[in-house]
């Protein structure tokens, strides 16, 4: 071997020259067993024909999962604790409004001046049993005619105290 000559490779040498066309009876768009677009130079492969998949979404760890449920079912007991309780109630009638008497047991906000008038509230008292409106809720009102008890049964409500007119 002399210096000016190049080394010998041992590879297979592919011919240069211009792209072979495929043999009779292939298909033009498959060359050397390569997928190619019809309209694509030899040797490239076509678009993806779908985008690619998202990651899947990591799964929440199970002890995130029962500390969500656990606080859940704390908030709804409260919830539901205040609500029994009254929390939430408010008063329908305020002192000094006039009411009608609608059925056995129930009554209107009406205004004063009106014929349908029959009570006036002189006290409200909140948080108390039906059965402690009965006994003397309104003591503190001496002038009190009537007695009104708006609530739940077997549970706390707010007693009106009311005058007849």
């Amino acid at each position: 071997m002399t210096a000016n000559q190049p080394p010998e490779n041992n590879a297979p040498q592919t011919p240069a020259g211009p792209p072979q066309s495929p043999p009779p009876g292939a298909d033009p768009a498959f060359t050397a067993g390569q997928p190619q677009a019809p309209d694509a130079a030899p040797g490239t492969y076509p678009p993806a024909a779908f985008a690619p998949q998202p990651p899947a979404p990591q799964k929440k760890s199970v002890l995130k999962r029962f500390l969500v449920t656990i606080v859940g079912v704390i908030v709804a007991i409260a919830i539901g604790i205040a609500v029994r309780s009254g929390v939430f109630d408010s008063p329908s009638m305020k002192v000094g409004d006039c009411v009608q008497q609608v059925g056995e047991d129930d009554v209107k906000v009406v205004d004063c001046s009106s014929a349908d008038a029959q009570y006036s509230i002189l006290g409200i008292v909140e948080k108390q049993s039906q059965i402690s409106a009965r006994m003397g809720a309104c003591k503190e009102f001496p002038d009190t005619t009537s007695v009104y008890w708006e609530g739940r049964n077997k549970g706390n409500g707010t007693v009106y105290c009311m005058k007849k007119l």
